[in-house]
């Protein structure tokens, strides 16, 4: 598992609480959308509307931004915070490839949001952050 450092962690703590996390949330599950069309099968209810904008966008950013909320609130117990999500995820079948291709398109939102404080370190950090989501949203899947 991957482990952040004291500055790392500090950093995820500190820059969380200053984005404007919705809008790169939204942002960053409209670009793994286009980009990755497939990734949009379970979501038929959004009837083709996958705009950073578009309502069923907005009500899954939400789910996802409390999600991220709780991991970077916690950051010692994101597997134990999880246990429930990744089970849910893997119950309705969600490709846990899927969320790697969200960790990539999070940190191209956070880079073109911070373009002069985004640098290696903090792109390390982020990336190690995303990288336990991701790690605690597939614990579950056998």
């Amino acid at each position: 598992m991957v482990k952040l450092t004291d500055a790392q962690e500090k950093y995820i703590m500190n820059k969380w609480g200053h984005l404007d996390k919705k809008a790169i949330t939204a942002q960053a599950l409209a670009r793994v959308f286009t980009v990755y069309p497939w990734t949009t099968r379970l979501f038929k209810s959004f009837n083709g509307h996958f705009a950073a904008g578009d309502p069923g966008v907005q009500a899954h950013a939400d789910k996802v931004l409390k999600a991220l909320n709780t991991a970077a609130e916690d950051l010692k117990s994101i597997e134990t915070n999880f246990y429930e999500l990744s089970s849910k995820h893997q119950k309705i079948g969600v490709d846990t490839q899927n969320f790697k291709l969200l960790v990539q398109a999070f940190i191209v939102e956070l880079a073109l949001h911070d373009k002069k404080a985004f640098g290696p370190e903090e792109h390390e950090a982020a990336y190690k952050f995303f990288k336990l989501v991701t790690e605690a949203l597939s614990s579950n899947y056998h």
